[in-house]
Order: C-alpha cells, then sequence, then structure tokens
C-alpha cells in the first residue's frame, strides 16, 4: 500500500526552530544640516538669526548620558526627595520626608547636610562619603504625629523587604539571579529628651504616588513632659542584609566588650604590601593600593574610651578586591558606598546606632571613604597567584587570575 504525500496538499509541518519576527527597517541616518539658521515666532513677531548656536548634525552622541551618583544629594525643597544611590550600579534610591510639602526650605549644615524644619518636626539629613545617611528626626512636642511614614522610591527591578532588625532593598530575583541586598534601612530608634528609649514598631506598607513604597514608623506611648522626642533612621548601600543592630532596640555593647564577627574577611585576599607576587606588567603603585593588607585611609579598627571596638579590616580588604573587577562587574561608586556599609555595621553592632560613640565611629569611617574616594587608583587588576592560590577556582569577585 502506497503511503500518501503530504507535499503540496496545504498541511504544514512543525518547523522546530520558529522564524524570528522580522526586525523593523529603519531609514537610513542621513545628518542635518550643522548650525542651521534660527526662526521663532513670538507673538506676532518673528525673530531670526545667522549666528552660529553650536548645533551639530544630528548623528554625533547624546548631549547628556546617564552618570553614576556617588553621592547623597539633599535638594533645596524637601518635596524634590533626597537621593541616595545602592551597591547595584546606575540604580538610585529617593527618600521622601512625611509632609515635604510644608517643611521649610533647607537650612544647610557645616558638613554638607540639610534640615527641613516644620513647627513641630525637624528632619536632619547627614550625609556620608560612599552615599549613605542618617536621617534625624526630632517631635518637638506632644502634637506631632507618633506615626511617621517614610517614603522610598525604589528602582525599577527592585523592591522592600523586611529582614532581621532591618529593612532590605533587594534587586528582584530572576531565573539564575536570586534576589540580593542593594541597601539597608536601619530599624527606626526613638529616645526621649531624658534619653530613655522609646518602643518603634518598624511596617512596611504602599506609598503615593504610585511607586512609592513606605517605611512606616509607629512610636509607643511617650512621656509628654520629656519632649523633645529623637527618632534616628539609617540608609547604608549595602550588599550584606543587616545593619549590624543584634536585636530591634539595640543599644550596642557593654562596655569592655567587642560585637562579634559580622562582615567576613575574603578568604582569597592577598595581603602583599611588599608586591612579592606583583606581575612585573602591573603598576607598581595600583598593586600595593590592592593589597596593602588593611585599611589605608585610616586604623583597622576603631575603639571608644570604654573599651568597645568596631572592626573596619574585612571592609577594607573587601572594598580593594572589589575595585580589582571594575568597571566589568561594579562601579567605583559602588565599592565606596559598600565599604561605607560594611564600616557602618561594625559601628552599629558596637555602639548601636545613637550616641557620641556611635558618631565617632562613623566620622572615623567616613573618613576612611573619602580617603579611598580621593586617593585610590581605579581600574581593573587581576588577582595574584600565591603558592597556596587554588587556581582552578575563580576568586569570590568572579575576577581572573594574572598570567605574568
Amino acid at each position: 500500500m502506497a503511503v500518501p504525500s503530504l507535499v503540496g496538499v496545504g498541511v504544514a509541518g512543525a518547523d522546530p526552530v520558529p522564524s524570528p519576527p522580522p526586525r523593523p527597517v529603519y531609514p537610513p541616518n542621513r545628518p542635518m544640516p550643522a548650525d542651521a539658521p534660527r526662526t521663532d515666532n513670538i507673538g506676532g513677531a518673528k525673530v531670526s538669526s545667522s549666528a552660529p548656536q553650536g548645533e551639530g548634525d544630528g548623528t554625533g552622541p547624546a548631549l547628556s548620558a546617564a552618570r553614576e551618583r556617588g553621592e547623597v544629594t539633599a535638594p533645596m525643597f524637601a518635596h524634590d526627595g533626597i537621593h541616595l544611590s545602592s551597591s547595584w550600579p546606575m540604580h538610585n534610591v529617593v527618600w521622601h520626608l512625611p509632609g515635604e510639602m510644608t517643611l521649610a526650605p533647607a537650612a544647610w549644615t557645616g558638613d554638607g547636610g540639610a534640615v527641613y524644619s516644620s513647627p513641630d518636626v525637624n528632619y536632619l539629613v547627614r550625609p556620608y562619603a560612599g552615599s549613605g545617611a542618617d536621617i534625624v528626626i526630632t517631635r518637638k512636642s506632644v502634637f506631632s504625629s507618633s506615626t511617621i511614614p517614610f517614603g522610598l522610591r525604589l528602582p525599577e527591578g527592585s523592591h522592600l523587604r523586611q529582614g532581621v532588625n532591618t529593612v532590605l532593598v533587594e534587586s528582584d530575583a530572576n531565573p539564575g539571579h536570586p534576589a540580593s541586598t542593594i541597601a539597608t534601612v536601619s530599624i527606626p530608634t526613638a529616645i526621649d529628651a531624658n534619653g530613655v528609649p522609646l518602643q518603634v514598631t518598624p511596617r512596611l506598607g504602599p506609598g503615593f504616588p504610585p511607586g512609592q513604597q513606605n517605611v512606616i514608623a509607629d512610636l509607643g506611648p511617650a512621656n509628654p513632659l520629656a519632649f523633645p522626642v529623637t527618632i534616628t533612621i539609617a540608609y547604608r548601600p549595602g550588599e550584606l542584609p543587616t545593619t549590624g543592630a543584634l536585636n530591634p532596640d539595640w543599644q550596642g555593647m557593654p562596655e569592655g566588650t567587642s560585637p562579634p564577627k559580622i562582615v567576613p574577611n575574603p578568604g582569597d585576599y592577598v595581603s602583599d604590601p611588599d608586591g612579592r607576587y606583583r606581575p612585573a606588567s602591573v603598576d607598581p603603585i595600583l598593586y600595593r593600593q590592592r593589597h596593602a593588607g588593611g585599611c589605608q585611609g585610616g586604623s583597622n579598627a576603631f575603639t571608644s574610651a570604654d573599651g568597645r571596638s568596631a572592626d573596619f579590616l574585612a571592609a577594607c580588604q573587601k572594598q580593594q578586591m572589589c575595585y580589582d573587577v571594575t568597571p566589568a562587574r561594579t562601579s567605583i561608586a559602588a565599592c565606596n558606598g559598600i565599604l561605607l556599609s560594611d564600616m557602618s555595621i561594625g559601628c552599629m553592632s558596637a555602639f548601636g546606632q545613637t550616641g557620641d560613640d556611635y558618631e565617632a565611629c562613623l566620622r572615623a569611617a567616613n573618613d576612611q571613604v573619602a580617603w579611598a574616594k580621593a586617593n585610590m587608583l581605579p581600574g581593573p587588576l587581576c588577582q595574584p597567584i600565591t603558592p597556596s592560590t587554588n587556581t582552578g577556582m575563580l576568586p569570590a569577585t568572579g575576577n581572573r587570575y594574572c598570567t605574568t
């Protein structure tokens, strides 16, 4: 029995590889006349000029390309939002204050910060190098609201999540790429005029306008005779899902004790200040900065007068390795933000979120980040090979090994 053929019968077989849709055909990019005369109609009058305006022919690069934010931007008017970077390059967070339309214009502080005031509440924005900031809210009277919503406009592809003793800004999960931390927001802490801690219950909620999310701080009852009340909240552009607080109302370690290690030292960091493993083709100054063994803009730890200590060593080593993989895997600004965040974790775990020791520790961290921004050389650098290096595994940063 003959098998009938389907060829020419009008039945289509399934194509194992579907053809892609046709690509649109655009007209050729034709240059326009450069510096053409301009004619403008203004009401019933006409103004014309043949003077050169410096205009190109329309085929050149964009007039303004996107640039990464490396500093906190506190605006003149609070309703414009406080602009902060994250550890995800080119992805920024905009922070909005409660009742921002009614706040007075910024009163600038000596450290680059700003105070936005109203009759009942003041908001101090205290910026740090690396695009981190502390926001200190002062409730002046009992008539001010005890519910304080902070609005966060997040970059596309990110979300807020309640973490352990912190609020996390995370990138969205994608196949092969789980959600990762790109910034942290500390749980707000509050004290009254007598230094008595107050209970603060944070929660997450939708914000207005659409696309904004809120971190809402609900304060417990306060002594009406113990005003003003001070609330502190910290934003850090880090990659670790912690701020260093060991419990929700963290006040720091007891005197004479140091906190547990939270920021791990990178296991494949190469400490080589003498340059024994430096390839001949590598700049010796660049190599020395990336393999100094410790912090270069200050000490490896901050120790208070009562014996508590915040470790900075791991943060400095991580930052040096982070610089090695720029700009292919990250950016200089992101590395500096992570450095500030990691040092801040040490400060908060040792001293809590308020007080003279916490502020002195953060100033020391800020100085180290500022030194790195001013003095560390940019550019990629391969990972040196030592006798103990297992070249069968890539470094934790995904860097490549030196070959010469």
